[in-house]
């Protein structure tokens, strides 16, 4: 589903190879906080998955996102649980299913409460404030379904099913390994943030991006597609 419009946290248009997206070495990028703006505690929602932005949602983009061209008024976001100082944090993805293997960037948190996203379509980000690998979770994890000029990173997150692995490889080496459980699609207007970015009591992990149909008038996806990943 490539739009002409960039679009962010992606899904997986059609393509179904992806090439240009087998890196190894992590590297650390910028990352752009007009994406994902948190609604206020557990009720943040992901507007916006186009022109490069996702509007709405710091804690948890809901597998539907309703576009909006303009960012949505700041909140503050959903608690996420403390990373564990004695775990290092993420510096790789890799899923198998789907021939993605991953370096990540940092996504953080703008000033007016909205979540960052990467300004490159081709990178993926963690989102800091939430778990990290071998703690307890939420981890985090967001990128581009396609961009202006065709498809982007998550273009085959939507290919993804329950008893698919994803291994995310820590700073220190250490590969954590987790098993897709559920990949759900949700409207912008009904996004589970507590479910996605909520605190959880195991090593959890979330992948997002955009999902559903695209809407020329919004310039957005209607819809988030979230992928719920356990630890192995």
């Amino acid at each position: 589903m490539a739009s002409p419009h960039g679009h962010l946290v992606t899904a997986s248009p059609s393509s179904p190879g992806r090439s240009a997206h087998m890196r190894g070495a992590p590297r650390r990028g910028r990352a752009r906080g007009v994406a994902i703006t948190a609604a206020v505690l557990l009720s943040i929602t992901l507007t916006s998955c186009a022109t490069g932005e996702m509007t709405d949602a710091a804690s948890a983009p809901p597998a539907t996102v309703s576009a909006s061209p303009a960012p949505s008024p700041p909140a503050t976001p959903a608690p996420a649980p403390s990373p564990s100082a004695e775990q290092p944090p993420p510096t790789q993805v890799t899923i198998p299913a789907i021939e993605l293997d991953e370096p990540l960037i940092d996504l953080g948190l703008q000033a007016d409460g909205s979540m960052e996203v990467p300004v490159d379509f081709d990178d993926v980000g963690w989102y800091t404030p939430g778990g990290r690998p071998g703690g307890r979770g939420p981890v985090v994890i967001a990128g581009h379904v396609d961009s202006p000029t065709g498809p982007a990173v998550f273009l085959r997150l939507k290919e993804l099913v329950p008893g698919d692995t994803v291994t995310v490889t820590a700073a220190d080496g250490t590969p954590h390994d987790y098993v897709v459980t559920e990949v759900r699609d949700v409207a912008k207007n009904a996004f589970p943030t507590a479910e996605v970015f909520g605190a959880t009591a195991t090593d959890t992990l979330r992948l997002i991006t955009c999902g559903g149909l695209f809407d020329t008038a919004a310039a957005s996806y209607t819809d988030n597609r979230v992928v719920f990943a356990e630890r192995l």
